[in-house]
């Protein structure tokens, strides 16, 4: 099976809306990635930090106007990113509410094209009758619906054409084959973004200040991150995560964060200290042991 001819449901965990004269301007302070010009259709994908630079979520952020916002955070439940925000609303004209769309889909282009829809290009989101569609990687889209019953008609449809839809493994196996770290299970509330090759795709570097600016700012400018993500594989069953892995000397070297069957074995995503991850190297768990197949990113 191949992603060519896969699709993936993958319903939001969160979806706000934010509106007001300030909200281009708080969101600004918040988000790490760049809404100094905020235009309608834009779509930005970014992370929410604390103070010292940690993953609390991530998100993607589209402008329906310049005082208009949709989040959409796909592994971040509303109400805790909801606080999350209003812990920093002050005196800002901003308002916040959550919106219904917990219906979505994974596609590849083939199958946006067969539903007679237009992909989107990067950094931009369309909208139409039955919802929002944008680009999450290359050649890679979200499709988000607002009711259930439109969601069924597009799986529908999609089966009919002869697409088939991936397994929670099977899609999890083709992330990773992507290089795309999951938030908060691969990189979290215990990690800065650079340790998940993140500071390309969601920091910016040049617009002002946002909560944890500096922190990273100052790590990206001092030097490469002591730990990464790293592919590794096992055998046997998916142990219990997350999984303290080891080295030959019982050294503790990181932390295997996600795994997914693949045939007879399994891979997954370890956080590891880069200095121990060496590609082809054997590391340990209580019961069993994991090889380091390649830098995720």
């Amino acid at each position: 099976m191949t992603e060519f001819v896969s699709f993936y449901k993958a319903s939001p965990a969160c979806h706000l809306r934010m509106w007001g004269e300030d909200a281009a301007a708080f969101l600004n302070s918040q988000f790490s990635a760049d809404l100094r010009t905020p235009e309608a259709g834009l779509c930005v994908y970014g992370l929410w930090l604390n103070a010292k630079g940690k993953v609390q979520a991530d998100s993607w952020v589209w402008c329906r106007d310049p005082e208009t916002f949709e989040i959409l955070s796909m592994g971040t439940e509303g109400e805790d990113l909801r606080e999350m925000l209003e812990r920093h609303i002050i005196a800002d004209d901003v308002e916040i509410e959550h919106v219904e769309s917990g219906f979505g889909f994974e596609l590849p282009t083939k199958a946006v094209e067969a539903l007679g829809l237009d992909c989107p290009k990067s950094g931009r989101f369309i909208r139409f009758k039955e919802g929002i569609i944008y680009s999450i990687q290359d050649s890679i889209y979200n499709l988000v619906m607002h009711k259930e019953s439109a969601a069924k008609l597009v799986f529908k449809e999609l089966t009919d054409l002869g697409f088939i839809e991936f397994s929670a493994s099977e899609r999890g196996l083709a992330r990773i084959d992507r290089g795309r770290p999951l938030v908060p299970e691969e990189i979290g509330a215990a990690d800065m973004p650079g340790e998940g090759g993140l500071e390309h795709d969601a920091i910016s570097f040049t617009k002002g200040c946002y909560l944890g600016q500096e922190v990273v700012a100052r790590m990206h400018n001092v030097g490469k991150a002591q730990r990464g993500l790293f592919v590794v594989r096992g055998e046997g069953a998916i142990p219990d995560l997350p999984l303290v892995l080891t080295n030959s000397e019982s050294k503790r070297v990181g932390e295997l964060r996600t795994a997914y069957l693949d045939g007879e074995t399994w891979q997954g995503v370890a956080i590891l200290k880069t200095r121990f991850a060496i590609v082809g190297e054997t590391l340990r768990y209580n019961i069993g042991e994991v090889n380091v197949l390649r830098a995720l990113r």
